[in-house]
């Protein structure tokens, strides 16, 4: 329990020190989904489960049209993502623009998930990049996500840790987590997050009922 305290504890205060966004208070899972059901929300969602890293791939360096240079979806992982698409569309939650990063393992998420999306290669992983590069990066996707303005459906970008950090001082854990967003003039609010077993946990609640 301490250990959970402690973990909340200091993700807040690292976000509270985050200069493009701000906290109010984490919403529950129940929270979040109502607020997502109503549309006009941001959602950052990690890809799902991957493969381990394997010594002969890294050698190949990263080529963006040639998935097998890359860090990809476990057979769990497609599983997971085809599962939270079913999820949130079981739960109806409003869905418009979708943009991923160019990396299989982001693309195959957003596509199994929410259907449509497009690609932006400044979504890219910023991990290994100079500290002027992932700035800039992070800068981005905080940037895009302050020029969404779709009031009716929820606006997605499908992407990776680092990028989020970079950009608004969160760092989505675990693999396939939706992190959640509302656009407050020139901020961005963080409002909690999704794991994928909290999507499954609520809508077993509810088939319940």
């Amino acid at each position: 329990m301490k250990n959970v305290v402690e973990k909340y504890f200091f993700l807040l205060l690292f976000v509270l020190c985050s200069p493009n966004s701000f906290a109010e208070q984490v919403n529950s899972t129940s929270e979040l989904i109502s607020k997502l059901q109503s549309g006009g929300y941001i959602i950052y969602m990690r890809h799902g489960k991957t493969t381990k890293k394997n010594a002969s791939r890294n050698k190949q360096g990263v080529d963006f049209t040639r998935c097998e240079t890359q860090r990809n979806l476990s057979v769990e992982g497609r599983t997971q993502v085809k599962e939270i698409g079913r999820m949130i569309k079981a739960l109806n939650i409003p869905i418009g623009k979708v943009t991923s990063s160019p990396y299989c393992r982001t693309k195959d998420t957003a596509k199994n998930v929410f259907g449509d999306f497009s690609i932006d290669k400044n979504l890219a992983f910023s991990i290994g990049k100079v500290e002027k590069e992932s700035k800039r990066l992070g800068d981005h996707l905080f940037n895009l996500m302050l020029s969404s303005s779709d009031q009716k459906s929820n606006t997605v970008f499908v992407g990776h840790t680092a990028n989020l950090k970079d950009g608004l001082g969160i760092w989505p854990k675990p693999e396939g987590v939706a992190v959640i967003f509302k656009k407050s003039e020139n901020k961005i609010k963080y409002l909690g997050m999704i794991t994928p077993e909290q999507w499954t946990e609520h809508t077993a609640k509810i088939i319940e009922k």
